[in-house]
């Protein structure tokens, strides 16, 4: 599988498409059953800044943990029970900073998008949504035949014990997402992240010696997919549908693999 940062247009605009085609497909679910969803709910914060700063700081304990995981410090993982359980503790470490940080601002799961309302409807549109997406990175590279191994593989235990770290990192990211909302407003805090994620690209494609017509096509990728993305899940107030469309797609472009 290529690097997502050194991705040709080949790999990287199926992935748009995909993730877009589960964006829309939400919205359109949204405006054609607008009682089917559970009813949105806006929280705030007495102290944004704080909020923020906690946030980066749980970020960079995430990461410090991660560090830890690598230097083999951690549970043991591997193929039997005992290493995907392992693993699964793991993951459960890694990303405890987050509840850490939410018990000290006696804040809830849903201050980062992630409740139990609703949970069959938001698995089973989640499903969907993520099969939509799967089915259109397949048909814009052509490899419509996959499509059978894809779903195979993503119900293979060695997959599903990935599906916890993939989810978490989502429920990670909507954690930071309220936050930056909080201290900046919702407009800004969907757009600056695709504008950080896009500029974040430019150096290695520099160094690739991209032409000038790749580096803005992936510019301009990065930065309306961030966003569009963002504001889809915002307007849910859930995780939880594009954690699934999220996984699903990872078996696509076998992340796993690597």
């Amino acid at each position: 599988m290529e690097s997502p940062q050194q991705a040709t247009l080949f790999f990287f605009a199926p992935v748009a498409v995909a993730y877009l085609a589960a964006c829309v497909g939400w919205l359109a679910y949204e405006r054609a059953w607008p009682r089917g969803w559970p009813p949105p709910t806006e929280s705030e914060s007495n102290r944004p800044w704080l909020d923020l700063a906690l946030c980066v700081a749980a970020c960079a304990g995430i990461l410090a943990i991660g560090q830890v995981y690598r230097a083999g410090w951690l549970l043991p993982t591997g193929d039997s029970w005992q290493g995907r359980l392992g693993w699964t503790v793991d993951n459960l470490i890694i990303y405890s900073p987050l509840a850490l940080m939410l018990l000290t601002r006696r804040q809830s799961a849903e201050t980062m998008y992630l409740s139990a309302a609703a949970l069959p409807q938001k698995i089973v549109l989640g499903l969907l949504l993520g099969l939509l997406a799967v089915a259109c990175y397949l048909t814009v590279r052509g490899e419509q035949q996959q499509f059978g191994e894809v779903l195979s593989q993503a119900l293979a235990a060695s997959s599903l014990v990935n599906f916890l770290p993939v989810f978490l990192e989502g429920v990670a990211l909507a954690y930071g997402f309220v936050r930056l909302r909080w201290a900046i407003g919702t407009t800004a805090a969907v757009l600056v992240p695709g504008l950080i994620f896009a500029l974040a690209h430019v150096p290695r494609q520099i160094a690739g010696e991209r032409t000038l017509a790749e580096m803005a096509a992936f510019f301009a990728f990065n930065a309306a997919l961030v966003p569009a993305i963002l504001y889809t899940v915002h307007r849910s107030r859930d995780v939880i549908w594009i954690g699934i469309v999220h996984y699903l797609m990872d078996i696509a472009i076998r992340a796993f693999d690597a």
